[in-house]
């Protein structure tokens, strides 16, 4: 069954991408992304550490099939814009994945007990408080 729905949501994307539709891509990686999610729900891993890698997938999917229907649209190609905009999408989806992986490893971290998890959080609520401080020290924002 999830089977046939992850193939039906990478038909949809495809056809999204074929068609032109923003749309049709949209559903087809949501169909993907909800395949996955219920394969979790029913499979219940204790965590699965690969679903920051798909998530980064699923990202990837979605801004290059995006970006493929604006290269169709676009009427002139200003030179070096498709490696700049390649080396942006890239790095939009290296960030993505990167903050899926910090999601998971503070999920994971919940479990842990002990007086290092103490001393990190400790850590990070003060390094936390610090950069507000300093995001309200700025002379250029006002109060």
């Amino acid at each position: 069954m999830l089977l046939a729905v992850g193939l039906t949501g990478a038909g949809v994307l495809a056809a999204g991408v074929l068609v032109g539709w923003v749309t049709t891509i949209a559903v087809g990686i949501s169909m993907l992304g909800a395949t996955y999610a219920t394969h979790l729900v029913l499979d219940d891993p204790p965590l699965d550490g690969r679903a920051a890698l798909v998530a980064g997938g699923l990202l990837l999917a979605a801004e290059l099939g995006c970006w493929s229907i604006e290269l169709r649209r676009e009427r002139t190609h200003a030179p070096g814009r498709g490696l700049r905009r390649l080396v942006a999408e890239l790095g939009l989806c290296a960030g993505g994945l990167a903050l899926s992986a910090l999601v998971l490893a503070a999920a994971d971290i919940g479990r842990v007990r002990g007086v290092a998890i103490e001393v990190v959080g400790t850590v990070a609520a003060a390094a936390l408080l610090w950069l507000a401080l300093r995001a309200l020290a700025r002379p250029d924002r006002p109060l």
